[in-house]
């Protein structure tokens, strides 16, 4: 069965090939450099096979912890490695793959048109290879569970899956995404908006009652965590109230400004213009040149989904309304929540299967000459359009591998983001000094504990932006600082900072603490300090918000 599927669909077989291809390529030239994030859901995967439960990414009462599970598993059969935990994002990216595929056909019913689809994801813009190979949390996972909400939506929806027992899985899978990550809405809204205008006549309550039945199991999870942490805390983490973004301190982030970053940065990055953490351009005139392409798409399929009728009956337009629904709905939280001030492009993740279902879509009715494409010339048209982006994505994932450091990162601002060519020798100095304890920032503490099975701990409280401010949001497990207050002889390590390198000699010297200093690549090390000085005797480097651990 599964041979003759292939048969059918020829284009899938090479789609995943390319698309494991460029994923082996970016792990093989280690062009993505392992971070705190990434390093964090390790330690959790690592807390998960030693007995602990976590329902949340640590110091966060949101983003589920999900991969974090699944990360556990991969440590069990292949050890705690950081090449293990990439290795989980693959496999769900190739499930993402997939899955658009069967969107694309379910919607188009053509072979070149699903193809086109999922050989646009095979070979994304940077933003896609990058968030669906080093992971920040669950957003590979959101990306698998929408594919698949829709896929069972658009089946219930149409008629062609009647029983009950299709509602409960829709359920469960959003319930699960909502646990996961609230991204989910991005499939979640437009579907339960279209299924009320589908059922409006005849509300099948039965069936609303398993959905709902299935969705508290799915998010049960995150059910019992808001019930742990009060919903006061949920609600606050869910709506962004937390978020700032480094370098864009005093400016204010309203709709406006969300909207500008929408425009200028967001929408960029999702199209792959640039990457994600830098304002240049990818050989801009092609690169415009696409983005019009999706431009137009999205027109075209907003004006065939408020059309009449003509060709591919209601199921077709139902989905295609779906899809675009997807599009409002995200764009609009973007710019009403604080989380759009991130210039990544990360949160917009989620629409670039959709809009790679729906260019496939417009490709396959271009290459029949449908859609005012003259039919002589749709087939080279359709081809020759494919290929332009399918060449321009892989040039903009070369360019980032070549042009290493910073390879592909997700770090915006780069003062965070640190090489690991001198990691090892840090690791070295460190044990020959005989010092496991000390203090540093996140993005040094997390990386090396799990580089180090948490022999090497250090507490996250120093700042790492260049205006040296500080956020206590920053000490996600607070075990590690506990472990470093009772240490008798602590270390100062600092990265790719200068400034802050000044100060912390010159207040150890006001204190009369004698020290050495050791500089080891991007790291400063401050050793052989005649007594444990905490971040607290050395006072606020720069602006502090949040609350401490010792406050509760």
């Amino acid at each position: 069965m599964f041979t003759r599927y292939l048969s059918e669909h020829r284009g899938l077989c090479p789609a995943i090939l390319l698309g494991a291809g460029l994923k082996a390529a970016i792990l093989l030239t280690g062009s993505i450099t392992f971070d705190a994030d990434e390093a964090i859901l390790g330690l959790m995967a690592r807390h998960i096979l030693q007995g602990a439960r976590p329902l949340f990414f640590y110091g966060q009462s949101y983003m589920g912890a999900l991969d974090a599970y699944l990360i556990a598993v991969a440590f069990l059969i292949g050890g705690q490695t950081v090449l293990m935990a990439r290795l989980v994002q693959a496999a769900l990216y190739l499930g993402v793959l997939v899955t658009t595929y069967g969107l694309a056909y379910r919607l188009s019913r053509d072979q070149f048109a699903s193809t086109a689809a999922a050989l646009l994801i095979a070979l994304p813009p940077v933003l896609f290879s990058l968030y669906t190979t080093s992971t920040l949390g669950d957003y590979v996972e959101i990306l698998l569970i929408n594919n698949l909400l829709f896929q069972i939506g658009w089946d219930i929806l149409s008629g062609d899956k009647t029983s009950m027992g299709w509602w409960l899985p829709a359920g469960i899978l959003a319930g699960l995404g909502w646990w996961s990550m609230a991204l989910v809405v991005v499939s979640m809204v437009p579907l339960a908006i279209i299924g009320l205008w589908h059922f409006r006549r005849d509300v099948p309550w039965g069936r609303v009652g398993v959905l709902a039945l299935g969705f508290v199991i799915g998010a049960l999870p995150w059910i019992v965590g808001t019930m742990q942490r009060g919903p006061g805390a949920m609600l606050s983490d869910l709506s962004g109230a937390w978020f700032s973004v480094s370098g864009v301190e005093g400016v204010a982030q309203g709709p406006g400004f969300r909207l500008l970053s929408l425009g200028l940065f967001n929408i960029p990055a999702l199209f792959g213009l640039r990457p994600p953490w830098s304002v240049d351009w990818i050989a801009l005139p092609i690169g415009a040149l696409i983005a019009l392409l999706y431009v137009f798409v999205l027109w075209r399929a907003a004006r065939r989904a408020l059309s009449p009728d003509k060709e591919g009956g209601s199921p077709r337009r139902l989905m295609l309304s779906s899809l675009l629904l997807g599009w409002v709905v995200l764009l609009l939280l973007f710019v009403l929540s604080p989380f759009g001030g991130d210039p990544t492009g990360r949160y917009l993740l989620p629409l670039y299967p959709l809009l790679a279902i729906m260019v496939g879509d417009w490709l396959g009715r271009a290459r029949q000459g449908i859609g005012g494409v003259p039919r002589r010339w749709g087939a080279a048209i359709a081809l020759s359009l494919l290929i332009l982006c399918l060449g321009y994505n892989l040039w903009g994932n070369v360019r980032s591998m070549l042009d290493n450091p910073p390879g592909l990162t997700t770090q915006f601002d780069l003062i965070s983001h640190i090489p690991h060519d001198h990691d090892e020798e840090l690791i070295a100095f460190l044990d020959s000094i005989g010092a496991d304890r000390g203090y540093s920032n996140t993005w040094v503490t997390f990386r090396f504990a799990f580089l180090t099975q948490e022999r090497i701990v250090f507490s996250p409280r120093l700042p790492y932006k260049a205006d040296m401010s500080y956020t206590y949001g920053d000490d996600r497990y607070p075990p590690y600082s506990q472990a470093v207050e009772t240490a008798r002889d602590v270390v100062y390590v600092t990265s790719r900072h200068p400034r802050l390198d000044e100060e912390i000699g010159r207040r150890l010297g006001a204190l009369g603490v004698t020290f050495r200093k050791r500089e080891i690549g991007p790291y400063t090390v401050f050793y052989g300090l005649d007594r444990h000085v905490t971040p607290d005797e050395l006072g606020a480097f720069g602006e502090v918000t949040g609350r401490a651990i010792h406050d509760g």
